[in-house]
């Protein structure tokens, strides 16, 4: 029990820090579904306007 606490400590410190490994994780995470919804939401939104154009 002691292992997990003090593996739990040592990531509530590491979630605390301004540069811990933890915040640049998620920031990775997130840069990579922005650049995800990005590459695929910009060419399906100018195919719906294309369609929507046709009727």
């Amino acid at each position: 029990m002691s292992y997990f606490q003090l593996k739990l400590e040592a990531w509530m410190e590491d979630v605390n820090r301004e540069d811990g490994f933890t915040l640049r994780l998620f920031e990775k995470i997130t840069d990579t579904m922005f650049f995800l919804i990005k590459c695929a939401g910009i060419p399906f939104v100018l195919y719906l306007l294309i369609e929507i154009s046709r009727w």
